[in-house]
């Protein structure tokens, strides 16, 4: 496994050990692993994210796929229902069911004929209030 490597490795930290003396060759050790850690970790992070690529092309091609499957695998809408009546009818009824809800007492009476306090003929509950108040 290491052949001649582990030869190598002795000679050249001898040869280190006796350039740079006793004292710096700690802080030397410390700051090649650290170098080492920080490659090893940056190495680690684009492997991570060529993973995540590729997972998400995958993804994106499946979903592609799905997509593409799914108008023909889809029924054809029937000609018997009309789907802007269907939407207006239940539409209509959405608006009219929170109007019966509120209690008659909280609205306020509505005169047809006073246009007072609109400038478009449109009477706000707030301008019949004063219509009341003023009367």
């Amino acid at each position: 496994m290491f052949e001649g490597r582990f030869f190598e490795l002795a000679l050249l930290f001898v040869i280190t050990l006796m350039v740079l003396g006793p004292k710096r060759m700690p802080g030397l050790v410390r700051t090649v692993g650290r170098w080492v850690g920080k490659a090893r970790a940056m190495a680690r992070d684009f492997q991570q994210q060529l993973e995540n690529e590729v997972q998400l092309d995958e993804l994106k091609r499946i979903t592609e796929a799905q997509i593409r499957q799914e108008p023909a695998a889809a029924p054809a809408p029937s000609p018997e229902i009309n789907p802007p009546a269907a939407a207006a009818a239940t539409a209509g009824s959405a608006t009219t069911a929170p109007e019966a809800a509120q209690p008659a007492a909280e609205t306020p009476p509505t005169d047809s004929t006073s246009t007072t306090g609109a400038a478009d003929g449109i009477t706000t509950p707030h301008a019949e209030q004063k219509d009341h108040a003023a009367a």
